[in-house]
């Protein structure tokens, strides 16, 4: 278990990992000038803050990896919103790991 604002060790993505990359899909599109047929979750972190950090390795095709940066405000305070705030490209093997 994870302590207070460190991420947690990666997990198998699952479907609300997805629901929330096909959120921010047209954000990471604008952010690299790319079009993404493919844009599937592999594996996630996540961090707790006032809300929750989320860094999502993403398959976007052939070998294109990306590592996403998204942030989820807390249902406590109204309406959840997704962000992006980061994307950067990997390749299939680079370890999930926060900078």
């Amino acid at each position: 278990m994870s302590k207070i604002g460190e991420y947690t060790e990666p997990r198998k993505a699952d479907e609300k990992i997805q629901q929330l990359c096909n959120q921010v899909k047209d954000q990471v599109e604008t952010k690299t000038g790319k079009e993404y047929k493919q844009f599937t979750a592999i594996l996630y972190r996540t961090q707790v803050v006032a809300g929750k950090n989320f860094l999502i390795k993403v398959h976007a095709g052939g070998s294109e990896y990306l590592h996403i940066y998204a942030y989820q405000s807390s249902p406590k305070k109204g309406e959840i919103k997704t962000l992006l705030k980061r994307v950067e490209k990997h390749k299939e093997g680079d370890p999930l790991e926060p900078i």
